[in-house]
Order: C-alpha cells, then sequence, then structure tokens
C-alpha cells in the first residue's frame, strides 16, 4: 500500500495483462463497482488505485479484501478460463479436459487430461484446436 492509496493486487490468472484494459473492478463480496484511476503492472502484479480511494488512511479498509470482474465481460480474454473444460475431437467425442497452459516463447502448450489417464500435451494455437458454440475441438493430435 503507498500514501496515495494505491494498492497491490495479486491477480488470479497467469495471462492477465487484460485486466489494462478494464477502468473498474468489483468487490468480491459486496458486488459493488470501484473506478480504477490507475493501474500500472509490476513483475508480481498489479498496482492500482481508485477514485475513491486518495490516502493511505482510506485504502486501509481494502487491505484483504477481493476484487473481480465477470466472467462474462472477461470471457475469451485468458487461457485460465478454459481449464476444466472438456476437449472434444473430430468426431464430437470427449478427448479429456484441459488441465493446464505452459507459455513457450512461441505459443501455450495445452494440457489434456485424456480419459484414459494420460496428458496429451499440444500448441494452443488454430492449426491443433478450434472453437465452437463455447466447445473446445481438438482438430489434430499430431503433426
Amino acid at each position: 500500500m503507498k500514501k496515495d492509496g494505491s494498492l497491490f493486487f495479486k491477480p488470479e490468472f497467469k495471462d492477465n495483462d487484460f485486466l489494462l484494459d478494464f477502468n473498474y473492478l468489483y468487490h468480491f463480496e459486496f458486488k459493488t463497482k470501484w473506478k480504477i484511476a490507475s493501474i500500472t503492472k509490476t513483475a508480481k502484479g498489479f498496482v492500482i488505485r481508485f477514485a475513491e480511494v486518495d490516502s493511505f488512511k482510506k485504502a486501509e479498509f481494502l487491505v484483504g479484501e477481493k476484487f473481480a470482474l465477470p466472467e462474462e465481460e472477461i470471457a475469451g480474454m485468458s487461457q485460465d478460463l478454459l481449464v476444466g473444460m472438456e476437449v472434444l475431437d473430430n468426431n464430437g467425442k470427449i478427448l479429456g479436459k484441459i488441465a493446464g497452459f505452459t507459455p513457450t516463447p512461441a505459443y501455450s502448450l495445452a494440457e489434456i487430461d485424456l480419459n484414459g489417464g494420460d496428458s496429451l500435451f499440444l500448441p494452443f494455437t488454430e492449426n491443433f484446436f478450434d472453437s465452437e458454440n463455447g466447445k473446445i475441438i481438438c482438430k489434430k493430435t499430431q503433426n
């Protein structure tokens, strides 16, 4: 916490740059809307100052509180939202579920927990995946 009332926020998402585009956050429990006066990305998260909070004393009340954005407003902005979703093959059969993503310099690798218990790692690119009607389709499992 800074003297001007800025607070440090550690986001739940690994790919979180999209947060820089928002002008507000909601209090997680009370759902009240808080306007962002400034936001700066740091190595471990974000430093955010809310418009309503202009002093250290006012910011003290927010320490430990959780803030969020509605899922429908961030849909498609973070790969982390896809974790746990089913992945279908080209025939519509469930291949498995997305277990996580590993960043590489060129793309993310999607880890798919297969129904048989093994894992499959594939580049999370247009060459391997497609999305139709809110479903993730694996177009191919090898080159």
